[in-house]
């Protein structure tokens, strides 16, 4: 149960954003630190549990606050995100002890409801629905708000397959802006590999977990790291460079929806945040340059 993409915990903490409406989507904002003028702009495409899991929100304020950015966490999903309350009851079907047998019929049952949301998930959020939404939004604040400054984005699980499209740099806005200057994924779902991983042109970094039985088993992991690395050898006298990070003993999820209570996960959690911030905080203040440049 703990490889599955709705498996994970609740995070402790409140989210500080804003919430406001941009292009016809819901946002949750978070904004550079006490008003400082902000080194760039970070779109977060989320798992499946969408814009409105503590969690993504909370992610999203360390983004502002470390990389000084402003941080936007769209709705993309169209309130076709998995309810949070999965992730309680798919913990509890994985408990060992005789009296926690109870209690799996009543999660059981719940799991059970649960699958017409995730049917509606599958649905609406599939890529050729989703995609186009994700890729208009940050056209738009591209060519808007974000006309003067970098932008990175940032995509877990769900997400990550969007961030990927968009560091083939192959879309660009109407004044003929690249959509982002760099990418983060953190275990992505639903890559082809290694044909997605191939069109990357833009630096991306990615960070896997050890135990992604589902979506990034150990032979896609290789090819990834092994075609970003050759990458990187290609086009780092370019100013594109690219990473892959393996973190052990993790289940997919981890970077989103680490058990807090869990001590060795918990820390390969803040790892990835890390590697994220890192990453953000060097190519939003020197982007790659362009083909022309």
């Amino acid at each position: 149960m703990s490889t599955c993409c709705a498996s994970g915990s609740l995070h402790t903490g409140t989210p500080t954003g804003r919430i406001s409406k941009l292009h016809g989507l819901d946002c949750y904002i978070a904004d550079a630190p006490n008003g400082q003028q902000s080194k760039g702009m970070i779109i977060i495409i989320s798992d499946a549990f969408g814009w409105k899991l503590p969690n993504n929100r909370i992610l999203a304020d360390q983004y502002a606050k470390r990389v000084n950015a402003q941080v936007l966490l769209p709705d993309c999903m169209g309130g076709n995100d998995l309810p949070e309350d999965l992730m309680s009851s798919m913990k509890a079907m994985g408990a060992t002890g005789f009296w926690n047998q109870f209690s799996k019929i009543g999660h059981a049952v719940y799991l059970m409801r649960c699958m017409i949301p995730f049917l509606y998930f599958l649905v609406w959020c599939r890529p050729t629905v989703a995609g186009p939404k994700i890729y208009g939004f940050i056209k738009a604040i591209r060519d808007n708000e974000a006309k003067d400054k970098t932008v990175g984005a940032a995509g877990f699980c769900w997400g990550g397959k969007f961030v990927t499209e968009l560091c083939w740099d192959e879309m660009k806005t109407e004044s003929g802006k690249r959509l982002i200057d760099c990418g983060f994924i953190a275990h992505p779902s639903f890559l082809k590999v290694p044909e997605d991983i191939e069109k990357v042109v833009l630096p991306l970094s990615v960070a896997a977990a050890e135990h992604d039985h589902h979506q990034m088993k150990t032979e896609k992991a290789n090819q990834t790291k092994e075609t970003l690395v050759a990458k990187t050898a290609k086009t780092k006298d370019d100013g594109i460079e690219h990473e892959f990070v393996m973190y052990d003993g993790v289940p997919h999820g981890f970077a989103v929806r680490a058990d807090e209570n869990e001590k060795h996960e918990a820390a390969q959690g803040q790892k990835a945040e890390d590697q994220a911030v890192e990453w953000f905080s060097r190519w939003l203040a020197k982007p790659p340059p362009t083909p022309d440049s």
